[in-house]
């Protein structure tokens, strides 16, 4: 059973952008799924927006890991995905490790993926703002709206689990075991 849209790794951070956010996130989401799961994880391929590029978090990607980061904010991404052809040929051997993210993103398997991120992630917090008036924080402090903020993403992922077994029709947290 795969559960989508479920919050795994909530944080918060006073940073314009997530750029030194991307390795503590995977940890962090890496390590609660392996608690979980009881087993060791790989993220496998990894869709970030473009408040995570940056050259040094492009050169981290690993075997395990593939990284699919927008270069540019997320509007202009979809335009230029609708609007230049897939990438064909050889990767030239002097491009940038922008440019050649966004041949990667340009690529039918690149655009199927990324796409994904309006599906799974964007819709959550569209969710959580609409549903539970989560558009701002109430309190001040970090560790304050930290709080908050796990207990808006507990609340989602509760009524997700909830509409899960409803729709399922089982009761006692069963599915979870598929």
């Amino acid at each position: 059973m795969t559960m989508e849209q479920i919050v795994i790794a909530p944080e918060v951070t006073n940073q314009a952008n997530d750029v030194r956010q991307l390795a503590p996130m995977i940890t962090k989401a890496l390590a609660m799924m392996e608690t979980v799961t009881g087993d060791a994880v790989a993220l496998g391929v990894g869709l970030f927006d473009a408040g995570y590029w940056s050259d040094e978090n492009a050169a981290k990607e690993t075997a395990e890991c593939e990284y699919l980061i927008a270069t540019t904010k997320d509007w202009k991404q979809r335009k230029a995905m609708r609007d230049a052809p897939p990438p064909r040929g050889r990767i030239p051997a002097n491009m940038s490790a922008r440019e050649r993210m966004e041949r990667k993103l340009l690529t039918q398997r690149g655009r199927a993926l990324y796409r994904l991120r309006g599906q799974t992630v964007e819709p959550v917090f569209g969710q959580m703002k609409e549903i539970q008036g989560a558009d701002r924080f109430m309190m001040r402090g970090h560790q304050e709206t930290r709080g908050e903020w796990n207990l808006h993403c507990s609340a989602h992922n509760f009524r997700k689990l909830h509409s899960e077994s409803v729709r399922t029709g089982q009761k006692g947290g069963n599915w979870l075991r598929n």
